[in-house]
């Protein structure tokens, strides 16, 4: 495998999920870049960028720094987020987030993609979580091509189906119909490695996927009319739109949001 010429991404993944609805969330994150002729570790710049973000979100409301984040539980008014030690009453948990998404700015334009399905839809005889990763591993993989660029993945932790499915991709993933018919095998080729595991306690950016994805699970269940009174009643719906409209790769779906829907 020769390197592309835009150098190495590294693509790391969440999901949020409940019976009926399974969302999968990608950031990519620039890796190595050439600059002024010499290639360029640049992963270390938005690694900065995100600790000046976990900075602001404790000078700001009081966040620690190292409390790892999770859309659910800080959507529900749980997890002690306040000082370390209390609660946020549910409207001022539900603002937090929406501020949180605004100030997301150690990503680059076009990094962020989401793929959705229902249970019971399927795609290329998958369904739940597994078609959802398969409709995302595509769109990670037209990224790779319009970037002209190798990557790498990191899943969270506690997740061995993600590995298997991620390595039938780098050899066998369908592009086509998604009914399964006039199908071609484009697979992730372009992708280096072995699918990686990473503890989301311990990766800012990995904690940034999720709250993409539960905050796109929360959109998607509006859209459905599935969401809980108090949701509702905090139009939740919209929570995913807080996220900055440049970092939304809009490409990947004919809804202009960055949400692949199947």
């Amino acid at each position: 495998m020769r390197l592309r010429k835009g150098g190495i991404d590294i693509f790391y993944i969440d999901e949020s999920h409940d019976r009926k609805v399974y969302v999968v969330t990608a950031v990519a994150v620039p890796f190595l870049r050439q600059i002024e002729g010499q290639w360029t570790l640049v992963w270390e710049n938005h690694l900065g960028a995100a600790k000046s973000w976990r900075k602001r979100m404790k000078n700001s409301y009081d966040v620690p720094r190292k409390k790892e984040l999770h859309g659910n539980v800080l959507a529900s008014g749980r997890g002690h987020f306040l000082g370390g030690k209390h609660n946020f009453k549910k409207p001022k948990a539900n603002a937090v987030y929406r501020r949180i998404l605004e100030d997301i700015d150690f990503l680059p334009e076009s990094s962020v993609m989401t793929a959705s399905t229902n249970r019971g839809r399927f795609l290329y005889g998958k369904d739940r979580l597994e078609a959802a990763l398969t409709a995302l591993f595509q769109r990670l993989r037209n990224k790779c091509i319009d970037s002209n660029v190798n990557a790498i993945t990191f899943f969270d932790q506690g997740h061995p189906e993600y590995r298997k499915l991620y390595r039938q991709a780098q050899v066998y993933l369908p592009t086509g119909s998604k009914y399964g018919s006039s199908t071609r095998n484009l697979p992730l080729s372009m992708f280096t490695k072995d699918g990686n595991e990473k503890d989301s306690k311990h990766c800012l950016f990995t904690q940034t996927a999720d709250l993409v994805a539960y905050s796109a699970f929360l959109k998607l269940k509006g859209e459905r009319g599935e969401l809980e009174a108090w949701q509702k009643k905090l139009r939740l719906e919209n929570l995913y739109d807080s996220i900055p409209a440049k970092l939304l790769n809009i490409a990947v779906s004919h809804s202009g949001d960055g949400i692949v829907r199947y």
